[in-house]
């Protein structure tokens, strides 16, 4: 795990330490061939491409999947605010993670972050080219 995040979740205050830690822990557990670097200034994790990312929020931490809006009909704790493809969870505490079902949200996001990749599915689809209006 490199050091880089490590220094991230050193700056956190304790409770989102607290609950970062154990994302990280779940992480590693749920998909061990994952990896972790900083990116953007967060924690970033990939497999099978961008999969993850945790970010500090104001009380808690947000625990953002890249491909997470085609999940939000399996998991209703899911918010895509608005974003095209990225949805999260939010914690406030340690018992969020069991309430909110983040195991299973892992391992979901995980098998169809696969899926996809293998698929050649794209993260977002490709936009027509705008057709230039007539004078």
């Amino acid at each position: 795990m490199p050091g880089n995040v490590d220094a991230y979740l050193f700056t956190l205050t304790d409770p989102q330490q607290i609950i970062a830690n154990r994302l990280r822990l779940l992480l590693f557990e749920l998909v061990p061939e994952i990896q972790e670097k900083l990116s953007f200034k967060i924690p970033f994790y990939h497999y099978f491409g961008m999969f993850c990312y945790i970010n500090a929020i104001p009380d808690g931490i947000d625990l953002g999947f890249c491909r997470g809006k085609d999940l939000v009909e399996e998991f209703p704790h899911f918010e895509s605010r608005n974003r095209a493809i990225v949805a999260s969870v939010t914690l406030y505490s340690l018992t969020d993670i069991y309430e909110k079902e983040v195991r299973a949200m892992i391992v979901a996001a995980a098998l169809w972050n696969e899926e996809a990749k293998k698929k050649k599915i794209p993260m977002v689809k490709k936009m027509k080219p705008l057709k230039e209006s007539s004078r």
